[in-house]
């Protein structure tokens, strides 16, 4: 099962956003238009659509009480950076892209950027300016990109079956809580996501909001 789960650190407060809930849950905040999501052959996708669906609504949800928390509304919807490591094709990341000012999507998988390039070119001008792809792995991306994280705010993570690259838990215990405001984990291997949550939250930086 996906766990979609959100990190905030303590200094802003690990975030969580969550497991499957036994009823399906209506999305709080619906786009206004369809995302449409192109998949190179021989990739992962998502089989249980329910439980995706689900995922989206939480994490929506989160970004949307982000924006709009301790009196910050104005600055957090003028200036909402969001980055996404394991991205595959955008999957969940466009799903945000109408609530944040700035999304990068990255992933290894060379096939991915031109099915991220399909799927922007159906979307309305004013989305399409905000959206950015990175052809790179989550460990060369914290290593040739630092600028990028120091200005997120927003991290979706959504890694194999192995968990975060160790490079991504170091660099959010020693330089990502001072920026970034929420961490989304969705995970499809409950293992290596306790062994990241206990990591995390050992690092005395993050603290986990909902699971």
């Amino acid at each position: 099962n996906n766990k979609n789960t959100g990190y905030k650190s303590k200094s802003n407060d690990v975030n969580g956003g969550g497991g499957v809930p036994p009823l399906l849950l209506a999305n709080p905040t619906p786009l206004d238009f369809p995302i449409p999501l192109n998949f190179p052959p021989n990739v992962f996708r998502q089989a249980n659509l329910d439980a995706f669906q689900n995922i989206i609504g939480r994490i929506r949800e989160r970004v949307q009480s982000l924006r709009e928390e301790d009196g910050e509304d104005d600055k957090r919807k003028n200036d909402l950076a969001c980055l996404e490591l394991y991205g595959g094709v955008g999957t969940i990341g466009l799903h945000v892209s109408d609530m944040v000012t700035s999304l990068v999507s990255s992933d290894e998988n060379p096939n991915n950027l031109k099915c991220f390039d399909e799927s922007v070119r159906e979307l309305p001008a004013h989305i399409r300016s905000r959206l950015v792809y990175r052809k790179k792995n989550a460990a060369d991306m914290v290593a040739s990109e630092g600028a990028l994280f120091r200005k997120s705010h927003v991290l979706i993570v959504d890694p194999p079956r192995k968990g975060l690259d160790v490079e991504v838990v170091d660099y959010l215990c020693r330089e990502g809580y001072k920026t970034m405001s929420l961490v989304v984990y969705v995970s499809c291997g409950f293992a290596a996501f306790q062994r990241d949550c206990d990591a995390l939250r050992k690092s005395g930086r993050w603290k986990v909001e909902f699971a």
